[in-house]
């Protein structure tokens, strides 16, 4: 029976990776409704056989065989403004030779205003990044204890962090990407906790799990030398053609600009095998009292897989008159000038050094009378492992050898990295619980969730800051042996990211190269999601 159910897991586990809508950041994905409706306060008071990932030590208090089927439903929704700065208006209104009568030097091809995403993309195994329209899945786990009740073993599948969004084709948000999908599922969760003595217990686990990261990305580069190269590629056709199609270079085939689409970036990798460890610690001195305490490991791996740039044709025209034999450039790039060959299409292999952060989780449980009870957590995550994301490719990528020059702390001829910057963060969560009766527990919580981003590294492709969770929810004791939970929750954030701020969106220093791709707008985002999470335990 126990091998049917780990068989049964394992598949509404990919069920729950192939039906979750865009996530936050961890614990919104467990699934377990206590936790929700407590606003994930639980570290002193764990949520049955999820005491696996909130705090293992909190299996002692399971006894016999149980099982837990669960469903977890949401809806998300990742809102973005994009507005032009004056100093970028000033840019834009910008004639050649400053002759009203002639063409504007650059071209925008983006519009102001609002996109919004309601559609999330994921990670799934075998299927790549996948688009889905919402959260509705079946989950679960189950847990046996000896006879005497002192140790008991338990395991589960669940998604400790989903992140993903889908934006509307033409977003103008789409140089932060069309669409990124995050997974990382828990689907192997062999766990024990041990009652050491009367009032103290232990728990650890072993935490199996799948990580993948697949991304929809269109790229641009709004540079000074790219408004350089096209402030003289508008001469072309004007009085002084000869001073941009000579000898030395030719810049009058295709053409590019600061605000042009260089091309498209797709890529998907994965790592099927990514251990970690829980630990836990439950010390309950006295019945009104309970200390808790876990600490997570990191998952450090590296993802493999598949990437794909397809190059604009003004990008691949451009590059080739570049190369054009009969000037000098083309001769020095004949002679091994590192400058783009204006290929149409560089695909290939890639990896990903990519690391779950670990954490630290302590709480306390209070009794304060016979019907109320009130939980403090205090929770560290070291999100400061998000230093940069480093994507490495089998191959040389034709346009990145030229950036060298520019940025040769970040890009090399098979390699470019996506500075990060984030920082380790402490937060709180402080959850209610009143007993109205001999069944019915009602539920009440709120966490606190700083922003791990500094606001010098927002973005767009990490569309989220500060951030606030409030819960709600009840337990019910169905039998004897049954108890059913329910939690919903509401999580808000927003972040203002004006002009020049981020050297992750809209800087315009010159240095800052990789990656900018909205220098001189001011930005906005809005994030709010709703949960909804529902728990039977029984005896099996």
């Amino acid at each position: 029976m126990i091998s049917l159910l780990r068989g049964m897991l394992i598949v509404i586990g990919l069920m729950l990776s192939a039906a979750s809508h865009g996530q936050l950041a961890q614990n919104l994905t467990i699934g377990n409704a206590k936790a929700l409706a407590l606003a994930n306060a639980v570290t002193a008071d764990p949520p049955g056989i999820d005491s696996i990932h909130y705090n293992p030590a909190g299996l002692t208090r399971l006894k016999g065989q149980r099982v837990n089927l669960k469903i977890v439903a949401g809806q998300f929704t990742i809102s973005s403004e994009l507005t032009r700065s004056q100093a970028l208006n000033d840019i834009l209104d910008a004639r050649i030779d400053n002759d009203p009568s002639k063409p504007f030097i650059y071209q925008e091809n983006i519009e102001e205003g609002e996109a919004v995403a309601e559609t999330v993309s994921v990670m799934l195994p075998f299927f790549g990044l996948t688009e889905l329209p919402l959260l509705l899945a079946p989950l679960g786990g189950f847990s046996i204890s000896t006879p005497d009740n002192t140790m008991t073993f338990a395991d589960a599948v669940y998604a400790p962090m989903i992140v993903g969004f889908t934006r509307e084709e033409g977003s103008n948000a789409r140089y932060e990407g069309n669409a990124l999908g995050f997974t990382h599922l828990a689907y192997f969760t062999p766990s024990i906790g041990v009652r050491v003595t009367d009032t103290l217990s232990v728990g650890a686990g072993i935490i199996f799990g799948y990580t993948g990261v697949g991304m929809d990305l269109d790229m641009r580069l709004p540079h000074l030398l790219l408004g350089a190269v096209e402030g003289l590629s508008s001469s072309c056709g004007q009085d002084n053609e000869a001073l941009a199609n000579n000898i030395a270079v030719n810049l009058c085939e295709g053409g590019i600009g600061p605000f042009d689409a260089i091309g498209n970036l797709t890529l998907e990798v994965e790592q099927g095998f990514n251990p970690s460890i829980n630990i836990g610690f439950l010390w309950e001195p006295v019945e009104w009292f309970t200390w808790g305490a876990v600490y997570q490991s990191e998952a450090k791996t590296q993802l493999s897989g598949d990437f794909e740039f397809n190059f604009e044709q003004k990008w691949v025209d451009f590059f080739q008159g570049l190369n054009d034999e009969g000037t000098l450039v083309g001769a020095l790039s004949s002679a091994g000038l590192p400058i783009p060959k204006g290929v149409a299409v560089n695909r290939g292999k890639a990896t990903l050094d990519f690391t779950i952060p670990a954490h630290f989780s302590t709480g306390i449980s209070v009794q304060l009378t016979p019907r109320f009870k009130t939980n403090i957590d205090v929770k560290w995550t070291d999100t400061a492992a998000w230093e940069e994301f480093k994507i490495e490719f089998d191959s040389p990528v034709d346009f990145l050898p030229i950036l060298t020059f520019i940025a040769p702390e970040q890009v090399t001829a098979n390699s470019i990295s996506f500075p990060r910057g984030y920082e380790s963060t402490w937060s709180w969560a402080v959850g209610f619980e009143y007993q109205w009766d001999d069944r019915l527990a009602l539920r009440a919580g709120y966490e606190d969730r700083p922003s791990a981003i500094p606001e010098d590294k927002a973005d767009l492709l990490a569309p989220f800051g500060a951030a606030f969770l409030v819960g709600l929810g009840f337990s019910y004791q169905w039998d004897k042996d049954s108890v059913i939970d329910a939690g919903m929750g509401m999580l808000r954030s927003s972040v203002n990211i004006p002009s020049e701020s981020s050297t992750n969106l809209n800087s315009r220093d010159p240095k800052d190269i990789i990656y900018t791709p909205y220098s001189g707008y001011d930005a906005k985002t809005n994030i709010t999601a709703f949960l909804f999470e529902f728990s039977y335990i029984t005896v099996f």
